[in-house]
C-alpha cells in the first residue's frame, strides 16, 4: 500500500490535468472543439483570452501550484499537518510566479495572514454563497497522498489546510471528498467504487464539520451531487462524450465545489478510473476545466499509478518542479507515521 508509483501518479495526474486545462478554461465543450479543431489532448500554449495567457505550454496554474506548495510545506514540517503548515504553504505560494492566479478568497486570506485587511463589498451579506468555491479541493491531492491510506487522517488534515481560505461547509465537503478518495486510492485493493465511497464519506464529514464549526452556506449538497454525478457517469455505458455532456448540463462544471467536485467523480465513474480518459474529459468538459482535470487527474492518477515520462519532464522543466522528489518525500513521511 501507499507505494511510490501511486503517489507519483497522483501528483502527475493532477499536474497534467491543470496544465492542459489551462488552455481550455472558461469555454464550453463546443467552443473548445471550435477553437482548437477538436478536443485538446496535449500541452498547448494557452490562447490570449484565458487566465493563463502568455504562459508557455506545460505551465500549471493556481490549482496544481497550490497543491505543490502545500506538499512542500508538509515536507518541510516533517509531515505534520497543522495550522502553521497551512499558513506557510499559502505565504510561500503568494511569493511565487503563480500568485497572479489567486482568486478573491485565496487573495483575501493571504492578505489577512500578512496583516492586510481586504474588505469585500459583500461583507454586509448574511451568507456569501460564492465563497463555497472549489479552491480547497483543487489543492488537496497531496494531503490525501501523505495520509498513508488513512481516510480519517486525510479528512482531518484537509480541514486544517483549508481553514485559512475555505472555512465553510461547501468548500470543506468538496475538499474532504477529494482527499478521502485519494487516501482510499492508495490501497492496493482500491477500486473505483471504493474510491467513490470514500469520497462520499469525506463529503459528509466536511459538510458536517463546516456546519458545526465554520460558516454554513446555502449551496447544493456536495454529497448528494456526487451520488447523482456517479449515476450519470455510470449510465453513459462507456460513451464518454455523452457522460461529459450530461455532467456539464445537469451537475455543472463551474467554480462552486458543489459543481466541480461532483463533476470530477462523475468523470471517474464514466471512465472506470482510466487516468488518461479522466484527464482528457476534465480538460474538455468546459468551464473550470483546469480545476476539474486537476481533481480527477489526481484521484485517478493515484488509483492507477499514472505515468508519462514525457509529460513529467515537461511539467518539471517548464515549472521548475521536482515532482519525483516530492513524491518520494511524501511517501517516506506517510510511512513514518
Amino acid at each position: 500500500m501507499s507505494n511510490y508509483n501511486k503517489v507519483l501518479g497522483g501528483l502527475l495526474g493532477a499536474a497534467v490535468g491543470d496544465s492542459m486545462g489551462a488552455a481550455t478554461e472558461t469555454r464550453s465543450m463546443s467552443q473548445i472543439k471550435k477553437k482548437f479543431g477538436g478536443y485538446v489532448t496535449t500541452f498547448i500554449t494557452p490562447p490570449d483570452d484565458v487566465f493563463a495567457r502568455g504562459l508557455p505550454a506545460g505551465t500549471v496554474t493556481d490549482d496544481f501550484s497550490l497543491a505543490y506548495y502545500t506538499a512542500v510545506a508538509m515536507i518541510r514540517n516533517n509531515g505534520v499537518v497543522d495550522s502553521n503548515c497551512a499558513k506557510s504553504a499559502l505565504v510561500t505560494w503568494s511569493k511565487s510566479k503563480y500568485s497572479s492566479f489567486a482568486g478573491p478568497t485565496t487573495f483575501a486570506a493571504i492578505n489577512k495572514l500578512n496583516g492586510i485587511s481586504t474588505p469585500s463589498k459583500y461583507d454586509f451579506l448574511a451568507v456569501d454563497n460564492a465563497k463555497g468555491s472549489n479552491g480547497g479541493a483543487m489543492k488537496i491531492v497531496p494531503v490525501g497522498l501523505i495520509s498513508g491510506g488513512n481516510i480519517s487522517k486525510a479528512i482531518k488534515d484537509t480541514i486544517t489546510i483549508c481553514m485559512p481560505t475555505h472555512d465553510n461547509n461547501t468548500s470543506l465537503a468538496g475538499a474532504c471528498a477529494v482527499s478521502a478518495a485519494v487516501a482510499e486510492a492508495l490501497h492496493d485493493n482500491a477500486t473505483v467504487d471504493s474510491v467513490i465511497k470514500a469520497g462520499l464519506m469525506g463529503a459528509k464529514a466536511g459538510d458536517e464539520y463546516g456546519k458545526k464549526y465554520c460558516k454554513e452556506l446555502s449551496n447544493p449538497s456536495v454529497y448528494r451531487r456526487i451520488e447523482l454525478a456517479v449515476k450519470i457517469g455510470k449510465a453513459s455505458n462507456g460513451n464518454l462524450e455523452k457522460a461529459m455532456v450530461d455532467l456539464c448540463d445537469i451537475i455543472g462544471a463551474g467554480l462552486s465545489a458543489a459543481e466541480a467536485v461532483p463533476c470530477a467523480f462523475g468523470i471517474l465513474a464514466a471512465t472506470n478510473g482510466d487516468p488518461t480518459k479522466c484527464i482528457l474529459a476534465g480538460v474538455n468538459i468546459g468551464n473550470d476545466t483546469d480545476t476539474i482535470a486537476t481533481i480527477v487527474g489526481g484521484i485517478a492518477g493515484t488509483l492507477n499509478s499514472y505515468y508519462n515520462a514525457k509529460q513529467l519532464e515537461t511539467i518539471n522543466k517548464v515549472n521548475g518542479f521536482t515532482i519525483e522528489l516530492v513524491a518520494k518525500k511524501l511517501l517516506e513521511l506517510s510511512l513514518a507515521k
